[in-house]
């Protein structure tokens, strides 16, 4: 039985991955060469591949292997003009050594990181099929190398079981006997949202407040990019090559316009604000939204640069220069906006002191399980030497590693989601990709034996929790519309 966890099943590994990632980056390129593992099991320590070659089938490869021993005992002398090299082995070989001699090189090129260091997975090979005993049923003897293939792959250091386990022979784990069915989970956010610089932005977009289209084709329409570049479109976009520009209409303008129809077409669907409403009305008391210092700043810097007229009045109203009421904040922010004032109470947005400072006063106990791990890797990889390269991986810019660092993770999203993970609160983002990279990290570290796990929660008090990460589809500005 393959030992747990298990990590994947048919999985493909390549046997140089670093050029296999420069073979992604180049368009049309070959597929870099790779093996298959049938069972990715034990956190990656183990890799599992069956083979049901029969006895028949090695026997008829080592008679080939024989005729070609034959024919190059009948050649030619080398001197003659016409010799030609012979086929047959100069060392003994066949299709089960050469799979396991790549499942070998595969393992070492794929390491998964250990307590101690790098730590290359055991190779496991099942030959369900194969019998290496002295005789067969039928009592002739069973060819003799056979049995020396697979002492062979012993040799390579490679676990070969053969045979197949009856159904009777696996044991059921433990805790699928003992357990009891775990109870449905239950996510609530925290009365404390902690929001990050994504959806600051989705909350002042003109996309969040405006009157919705009536249809899909006028929610297609109101963004259709301008009319000279839909009159430039080649027909064939495999054979022409966009330029840069087109009658000065940028190709980002272009990618901008077909987000902003995405996320209107996801605002008809259910809106930003009517998804937050709905969230927090079984909350018991009063809704507090907080952020960061660097959110409030890069948010007004954004909406001032490329925001409409209403938007950087949003963005005001949320976080005002000049001392104004909350009143007169939330008249501001709620003013043109198809939903009725204070629909959902987000005035005002508090700002909470930036790590290393003292926790905020009255914030209840960290998320236990999942936030725990992740706040410690969160951690690791908001170092200043690790923000760097997490700014340069996500540009694509400089010598980065792709194991190294996730050029999905942004520096600032993974800050909102540490502190929301001290704090124990709630932290709202649309910023998907980010929340599944650092997820990815905290199991390459759990893996790796750099995370120490919590102590088993009864099962009955699970079903309530409080929701560490709660993730919105964004909203663009609107900018140029």
């Amino acid at each position: 039985m393959a030992p747990p966890p298990i990590v994947s099943v048919f999985k493909f590994l390549q046997l140089n991955p670093s050029e296999g990632a420069d073979r992604r980056n180049q368009k049309g390129g070959r597929r870099p060469p790779s093996t298959k593992v049938d069972v990715v099991a034990d956190n990656g320590r183990r890799w599992i591949r069956i083979n049901t070659i029969k006895n028949a089938g090695i026997l008829a490869e080592l008679r080939e292997i024989d005729s070609y021993l034959t024919d190059s005992e009948s050649d030619l002398d080398s001197d003659d003009p016409d010799y030609r090299p012979s086929l047959a082995q100069t060392e003994f070989d066949n299709s089960i050594l050469q799979m396991g001699r790549v499942l070998i090189e595969a393992a070492k090129a794929n390491p998964i990181e250990g307590v101690d260091g790098p730590e290359i997975p055991r190779v496991t090979l099942r030959l369900t099929r194969l019998d290496i005993s002295p005789f067969r049923a039928n009592g002739e003897p069973n060819d003799p190398r056979i049995a020396h293939t697979v002492q062979c792959l012993r040799d390579m250091d490679i676990d070969v079981e053969l045979g197949e386990r009856l159904e009777s022979d696996i044991p059921i784990p433990t805790p699928l006997l003992n357990t009891p069915a775990p109870l449905p989970i239950k996510l609530q956010p925290t009365r404390q949202i902690n929001l990050d610089l994504s959806v600051l932005v989705a909350l002042v977009s003109d996309l969040t407040h405006s009157p919705l289209p009536s249809s899909v084709e006028e929610a297609t329409a109101r963004f259709l990019p301008p009319q000279r570049y839909r009159e430039w479109k080649p027909q064939d976009r495999l054979a022409v090559d966009a330029p840069e520009s087109i009658g000065g209409v940028s190709q980002d303008i272009v990618k901008h316009s077909r987000a902003l129809t995405t996320h209107i077409l996801q605002e008809m669907g259910k809106g930003l604000l009517q998804e937050i409403h709905d969230k927090l009305a079984d909350l018991s008391g009063p809704v507090e939204f907080w952020t960061s210092e660097e959110a409030r700043e890069r948010c007004m810097r954004i909406v001032s640069r490329i925001g409409g007229e209403r938007e950087v009045r949003r963005a005001e109203a949320l976080f005002p220069i000049d001392p104004i009421t909350t009143a007169e904040a939330e008249t501001l922010f709620w003013q043109d906006s198809r939903y009725p004032r204070n629909f959902i109470p987000l005035l005002p947005v508090r700002l909470y002191p930036a790590p290393p400072l003292p926790p905020v006063e009255g914030t209840p106990k960290p998320h236990a399980r999942l936030p725990r791990p992740m706040a410690t890797e969160a951690a690791e990889i908001t170092t200043p030497e690790m923000e760097m390269e997490m700014n340069l991986a996500s540009r694509g810019d400089g010598d980065v590693h792709p194991t190294k660092i996730n050029s999905r993770l942004s520096p600032h999203a993974v800050k909102s989601m540490l502190r929301g993970a001290e704090l124990g609160w709630t932290t709202l983002t649309t910023t998907k990709s980010s929340v599944k990279a650092l997820l990815r990290e905290v199991k390459a570290a759990r893996l790796a034996g750099r995370l120490v796990e919590d102590v088993e929660e009864d099962p009955r008090s699970a079903h309530d929790k409080a929701a560490a990460i709660w993730i919105v589809d964004p909203r663009n500005l609107q900018c140029f519309v």
